[in-house]
């Protein structure tokens, strides 16, 4: 998890330390990322919430295809998401999770979770659930006619919350999106190299009409992205490759790439040992 944050201004780059730290994290550095290089995925979801398969299904499809670990990050119960897990369920999965390890002792499982935090910065599950997970996703919840400010600082709001480790929707959208954006974006990458808080490329097909400056400033900043289908069936899974294509015309280096690092790399980034 990551430490007490601070809300003021933000560095217009990292630190030397940091950007250090971050090209140590990847075995392949400077060169384009490559769908071997990716070595898991972080954002999945289970017949636990809205998924079509057991987590174990998940899992060995996985192992299958190659990866070497699984990120398992169901919704938390809200609003936004009513049939979400709350406190107890997450329990419940992290025994099966537990169990699970022990069956496949050649590959990791995390157990994360997806959350929605309101525009007050409010979250669905408290501190002390979230900080008991390997990971926390942050979405956004969309307000009706939020202005750019206001979704500039509820973005932002997400980054500083110290459970959180990767922000998700809608910013892969305002990333890849023509200007303008509907945000004030630099001032987000700003915030999110400051935390090293990575920022989500769902892995969706390839859009000829994106536009990669956004990406490639996040790479100048030193964030880290995050390639991940948001599968919700097993099959989906392999859709992880149509991120690395996206992140490849992007410009973006393998030591950019959260999920090419190995497992233990990753556990030791979760820890914020890295």
């Amino acid at each position: 998890m990551h430490d007490e944050r601070d809300t003021g201004s933000f560095p217009i780059c990292p630190s030397p330390a940091t950007r250090h730290r971050l090209g140590e994290l990847s075995h392949e550095g400077n060169g384009l990322v490559r769908t071997c290089d990716v070595r898991g995925v972080l954002h999945c979801h289970t017949a636990y919430c809205g998924g079509a398969h057991r987590l174990r299904d998940m899992v060995e499809t996985a192992r299958q295809i190659g990866l070497e670990y699984l990120g398992i990050s169901d919704h938390a119960r809200c609003e936004s998401a009513p049939d979400g897990l709350d406190a107890f369920a997450l329990a419940r999965q992290r025994e099966e999770i537990e169990a699970l390890r022990e069956l496949y002792d050649d590959f990791d499982i995390l157990q994360g979770v997806e959350v929605y935090m309101a525009v007050d910065g409010s979250m669905p599950l408290a501190d002390e659930v979230l900080a008991e997970m390997d990971y926390v996703i942050v979405s956004l919840r969309e307000e009706r006619d939020e202005s750019p400010a206001r979704r500039t600082a509820h973005a932002i709001r997400a980054i500083m919350n110290p459970c959180t480790t990767i922000l998700s929707r809608p910013i892969t959208g305002y990333m890849l999106a023509r200007p303008p954006a509907p945000l004030d974006l630099d001032a987000v990458l700003a915030a999110a190299a400051e935390t090293r808080t990575a920022l989500e490329v769902a892995a969706l097909p390839e859009d000829v009409d994106a536009d990669w400056v956004h990406c490639r400033r996040a790479q100048q900043l030193g964030v880290l992205i995050s390639i991940n289908p948001n599968a919700h069936r097993a099959a989906r899974l392999v859709d992880y490759r149509h991120g690395v294509e996206l992140t490849r015309k992007a410009g973006l280096c393998c030591r950019q790439i959260l999920n090419t690092l190995t497992a233990p790399e990753l556990r030791a980034f979760l820890r914020r040992d890295l």
